[in-house]
């Protein structure tokens, strides 16, 4: 009784100081006067021209409506009427964009504008939209970690911006600027630090993508006073681990992971690849005493899953992998406490919904020809083709059903962008950035070591739960190219509204590399390797530091 009192007076002490701390600086939080001054350059806000005057343009807005210098409207002119289609009745005014105007002076009620671009008239409309600003955000190597992040936060929480990150680093505001073009991002933020005796001070500035001007600049200290609640925050209040509902440091490398109920007792287990063999688990993690399937040493593993394609009540595994320079593809039942294999053949294998797809192979490029059902009837016989966009193969994509019964497809392509289309093959939405690169990648044959044909890959993995997809998103290292070590992970949740993809966070700040996940009821299975796959705290006990990281999350209420 007395440790339980003890913990919890403890408990409420600490977070007595952390909130006292919280009240006494919260008027002096750095960061809250920082997003305060980038948010009114943002503030949703309409007006019209009165006047045109060469290049310039007054407005019929000023300072009064929070109107400020560096602004940028977009300019409207009014169409035709839009009639009801029966009653004939008015609903508005249909609307064509005119160009950009920015804002050069303001006064109280007006202000003045300069044509960026477009043929500006007295009566056209000047906006600010609703829309999420798409903002590149640049943290120089001369920040500390933790403000930046804090910073990046409370930006994010707003709702207003769109954050996007960057792996480069350098301190030339121009070559972030070009990055940002190549994000499609419309503002740059670039963060910077100094010291002022003892205290720091950021700096912030704003430029404006498209011609690269600068509309603001300012500076806030940071108050070392500040900077000790900030830490004392993280370390007893920040995200830890237990968020997640389980986490398990496996034992030997893992690369692959699927989920079914292989034993048909009602509860999925877990299935591990190494590329090589796959075992066996519970759904916490514990292995289960059955023989594993064993693969050869020269076999590598690109694709794994569970299903019942025999309607046996008892889910098959099935498994493609490489050995040499061919594609061998194996589907697996569990016949008392031991795997046969049911089926093999030359062809890629995989899952998608309740249907078994496969698709050829051809040495040295990879996937050929169409991909194809695979059905059961007293056996597995090749079915129909499917229909695909062209340039989409077996592991590329996932199918959204629409309400309206049309199937659409979201797929990658080659330089790991996502694409979706209708259900006439025709794209209708392209990410506006990609989505880190792909894994399990091979060369393709090239008739001289001096010609280079690129590359054919294994795409991630696509999940459908409730119309929304799970991608995964991957982070690199600062400075590192694509694939030679990832900072962090995340699971993104992609929903197409029949308008536009929404895209939400699922899993944030998975440490290192996300190699595989797999659905199970409602928990989503996370697989993660360390940076550069090496758990250095292994190495500090003397034991086998290649290894890989299981996160379990709950699902419920999504």
């Amino acid at each position: 009784m007395r440790v339980v009192s003890c913990l919890l007076f403890s408990v409420v002490l600490l977070f007595t100081i952390h909130c006292s701390l919280h009240t006494v600086y919260a008027d002096e939080n750095p960061f809250n006067l920082m997003r305060d001054d980038v948010l009114s350059y943002f503030k949703p806000l309409e007006g019209r021209i009165i006047s045109v005057s060469g290049g310039n343009a007054i407005a019929d807005i000023g300072a009064k409506a929070q109107v400020r210098t560096g602004m940028r409207f977009t300019v409207f002119r009014e169409g035709a009427p839009f009639l009801h289609p029966v009653t004939k009745e008015p609903l508005g005014q249909l609307e064509s964009m005119i160009g950009k105007a920015e804002v050069k002076d303001v006064g109280p009620d007006t202000s003045t504008m300069g044509m960026l671009k477009g043929d500006v008239k007295v009566a056209d409309k000047i906006r600010i939209s609703e829309t999420k600003v798409r903002v590149l955000f640049y943290s120089g190597r001369n920040v500390d970690w933790g403000l930046a992040d804090s910073y990046y936060r409370i930006l994010k929480d707003t709702g207003r911006f769109e954050l996007i990150d960057t792996a480069i680093e350098t301190d030339n505001a121009a070559d972030v600027v070009a990055e940002a073009k190549k994000l499609n991002a419309d503002v740059v933020l670039i963060l910077s630090a100094k010291g002022v005796g003892g205290d720091t001070v950021l700096k912030q500035r704003l430029f404006w993508v498209d011609d690269s001007v600068k509309f603001a600049e300012g500076e806030s200290k940071v108050a070392v006073a500040f900077m000790k609640e900030l830490k004392f925050g993280e370390e007893f209040f920040g995200p830890q681990k237990g968020e997640t509902r389980l986490y398990i440091d496996l034992p030997f490398g893992v690369r692959l992971i699927a989920s079914g109920d292989i034993d048909g007792d009602g509860k999925a287990e877990l299935l591990m690849s190494t590329g090589k063999d796959v075992r066996m688990y519970n759904p916490e993690g514990e292995p289960i005493s059955i023989s594993e399937i064993k693969g050869s040493v020269s076999d590598d593993h690109i694709y794994l899953d569970a299903m019942d394609i025999n309607g046996n009540g008892r889910d098959e595994v099935v498994i493609t992998f490489m050995r040499s320079d061919a594609v061998i593809s194996r589907i697996y039942e569990l016949k008392e406490a031991r795997f046969s294999v049911l089926w093999e053949g030359n062809v890629f294998l995989r899952r998608i919904g309740n249907e078994l797809i496969a698709q050829a192979y051809t040495s040295g490029e990879g996937y050929k020809g169409s991909v194809f059902a695979i059905a059961w009837s007293d056996g597995y016989k090749m079915g129909g083709n499917i229909n695909l966009p062209k340039e989409v193969n077996i592991y590329d994509f996932v199918y959204i059903n629409e309400p309206d019964g049309r199937r659409l497809i979201l797929a990658y392509d080659d330089a790991g962008y996502l694409n979706l289309y209708d259900d006439k093959n025709s794209r209708i939405w392209r990410s506006k950035e990609d989505y880190g690169g792909f894994l399990t990648t091979f060369k393709r044959s090239a008739p001289s070591f001096l010609v280079d044909r690129g590359e054919w890959s294994v795409k991630d993995r696509l999940s459908l739960l409730n119309r929304e997809v799970f991608v995964i998103k991957r982070i690199p290292l600062a400075g590192i190219a694509k694939g030679i070590g990832y900072s962090k992970s995340q699971i993104k949740g992609l929903w197409w509204t029949g308008i536009s993809m929404e895209e939400r966070a699922v899993i944030e700040d998975i440490p290192g590399n996300i190699l595989d996940y797999t659905l199970a009821g409602d928990r989503l299975i996370v697989l993660s390797r360390p940076l550069f796959g090496i758990k250095l705290q292994n190495i500090l006990k003397g034991e086998n530091p290649l290894g890989s990281a299981l996160y379990i999350y709950s699902l419920k209420g999504r």
